[in-house]
């Protein structure tokens, strides 16, 4: 997310999304790119803390799941992992948990989720 400062008359980007394609959604996947891969795993919602908490990250990824969508290059589910204080957020962004998280990211429990990006294709047109 970009967003224009009329003071100094710039932009500041603010937030953003950082996402691979994968075959599967492991460990490995999380360092490696695969463009026929049928998921979509994103790493990273991030949005500056002075922006937080003001609809942004919900924003951004809104709008990143609908151009997949509209996209329709095969990407099938959009996955990735969260710990357990974030995943009320994913859900209300159109997520479900699936499962505790077999990758390992420090000493925390990750939950993984997913969401069937070809469900609402018909609602597009």
């Amino acid at each position: 997310a970009v967003l224009h400062d009329e003071d100094s008359d710039t932009d500041k980007v603010v937030g953003f999304i950082c996402a691979t394609r994968c075959i599967e959604f492991e460990q490995g996947s999380m360092h490696t790119h695969d463009s026929s891969g049928s998921l979509l795993g994103i790493h990273s919602v991030v949005v500056r803390q002075e922006y937080r908490r003001q609809g942004l990250a919900s924003a951004m990824l809104q709008n990143y799941i609908s151009v997949i969508k509209e996209r329709d290059d095969g990407v099938e589910k959009v996955v990735l992992i969260a710990k357990s204080h974030l995943l009320g957020f994913y859900v209300q962004s159109g997520f479900t948990v699936t499962k505790p998280s077999d990758i390992v990211l420090g000493k925390d429990l990750w939950y993984e989720l997913e969401m069937d990006v070809r469900l609402d294709k018909t609602r597009l047109k």
